[in-house]
């Protein structure tokens, strides 16, 4: 399956490149290995956009119906430039946002913008919903990738198509916003 060492876990890498090589009880043993090791990190990205675990199930089966799609005999296959998961960011977060677009069209009362509300806590009082709100909608999805979901500046980079010095930029500027936030002294006076 891969050049892996015999008896290792293959890497992201060499699965993707089993499911590209188009053999299909190999490249369905590596899909569903891929989406095993990926569905935590999917499932924390869409409850991230919109708390609510059914419709998250739901972004996660898109996710990975898209994924597979790319590759043969539909797709023309997946390149991967970074880790697997900077690649599958942005696929988990519009999923997400498509179903928290089918549930607002389900209400059509609630006219908030679907991108509005990507990062928005179910507990708008908790601490840190109400330091994350100060912070503009860029920077508060690059804090949520680093600090939340753990992700490295240039998976960061990836994941958002900017240049790693952007990203960087942009953290450094939301933590300097959260540094001299009068309500993050607060916190941490207590």
């Amino acid at each position: 399956m891969s050049n892996d060492a015999p008896g290792r876990t293959p890497s992201d890498a060499a699965l993707v490149a089993t499911c590209n090589d188009g053999e299909p009880a190999a490249a369905m043993r590596a899909f569903e290995t891929l989406y095993e090791r990926h569905k935590p990190f999917v499932l924390r990205v869409a409850l991230n956009v919109l708390h609510d675990h059914n419709l998250a199930l739901d972004a996660l089966q898109e996710t990975f119906a898209s994924l597979l799609t790319r590759f043969p005999p539909k797709g023309e296959g997946l390149e991967l430039r970074a880790k697997f998961t900077s690649f599958l960011y942005p696929v988990a977060r519009n999923a997400a946002i498509s179903q928290l677009r089918k549930a607002r069209q389900a209400r059509p009362d609630d006219a908030a913008d679907p991108d509005e509300l990507a990062f928005v806590s179910p507990d708008p009082d908790s601490d840190l919903e109400r330091l994350l709100a100060r912070l503009s909608l860029e920077r508060r999805e690059i804090v949520v990738l680093r600090f939340i979901l753990d992700l490295p500046m240039a998976d960061i980079a990836e994941a958002l198509e900017i240049p790693v010095g952007t990203a960087k930029s942009r953290l450094h500027a939301a933590v300097t916003d959260l540094r001299n936030s009068p309500e993050t002294k607060r916190f941490f006076e207590k």
